[in-house]
C-alpha cells in the first residue's frame, strides 16, 4: 500500500472538486476498506501532513515516514473517527501530530536511556488539562499559526513551541524551563486563549 500512495501526486489544497466525495464521505469509505477512497485522502491531505511533520520532525526521511504511519493509520482505524467530536481535517491532522510526538518522544527515551535519571520525567500529556495540540490542531494553516504564536509573549510563546512542535509535557516544560509547574499552566492557559482569540479575528471558525 505505502507503493500505491507513494505513487499518488498531492494536491495542494483540500477543497474536494464538487463531483469528489467530501472527506466524512472517505472516511466512511475507508472505514470499509475501500483502496481508492484512501489514495483520494491521501493526495488531499499528504501536503499538510507531511508539512507538519517535517516542521516538528525537521528531518525529511523522518517526515516522510511518518506521513506514510499517518496514512496506514487512517486506513487500519477510520471507523474511529467521531464527527460529533469535529471535523475529518481536524482529526487527520491530531492524527499526524500524535504519531510525531510518539516518534520524538521514542528518540528522547532512546537518548536518556544512557541516563537513567532523567528517564523517569518522561510522560503523556497530562488528561487533567486540554492537550495543545488538540486545541491548535483545530487550525493547521502554517502561516495563520505562525501569525498567531507571534503575537504573543515570549514566555507564553515557548510554552506551546515546547508542547506542540517538540512534545514536551507539562511537568517536563516546568522542569526545562526551571519554572513551578502552575506557572507553566497558567502560560499555556493564557496562551491558548489568545490563541483562539487570534485565529477567530484571522477568520478561522
Amino acid at each position: 500500500m505505502d507503493e500505491e500512495l507513494a505513487a499518488q501526486r498531492p494536491r495542494t489544497d483540500q477543497t474536494p472538486a464538487p463531483e469528489e466525495p467530501d472527506d466524512q464521505q472517505l472516511l466512511e469509505r475507508i472505514a470499509a476498506k475501500d483502496k481508492d477512497a484512501l489514495n483520494t485522502l491521501y493526495n488531499r491531505y499528504m501536503t499538510p501532513v507531511y508539512s507538519l511533520s517535517l516542521h516538528m520532525l525537521k528531518q525529511p526521511p523522518l517526515a516522510e515516514e511518518v506521513t506514510q504511519d499517518v496514512f496506514l493509520n487512517i486506513w487500519l482505524k477510520a471507523e474511529s473517527f467521531n464527527a460529533s467530536r469535529g471535523n475529518p481535517r481536524s482529526w487527520i491532522m491530531s492524527v499526524t501530530h500524535h504519531r510525531v510526538v510518539d516518534v520524538i518522544r521514542s528518540r528522547r527515551r532512546t537518548t536518556t536511556m544512557t541516563d537513567p535519571e532523567g528517564y523517569d520525567t518522561l510522560e503523556r500529556l497530562p488528561s487533567s488539562e486540554p492537550p495543545v495540540e488538540a486545541q491548535v490542531a483545530q487550525s493547521l494553516d502554517r502561516e495563520r499559526i505562525m501569525r498567531a504564536l507571534a503575537t504573543l509573549p515570549d514566555n507564553q510563546r515557548e510554552v506551546i513551541e515546547l508542547a506542540y512542535f517538540e512534545g514536551y509535557s507539562q511537568s517536563e516544560m516546568a522542569e526545562k524551563l526551571s519554572q513551578p509547574l502552575g506557572t507553566v499552566k497558567t502560560r499555556v492557559r493564557l496562551a491558548m486563549q489568545k490563541l483562539r482569540t487570534v485565529l477567530q479575528e484571522d477568520g478561522y471558525e
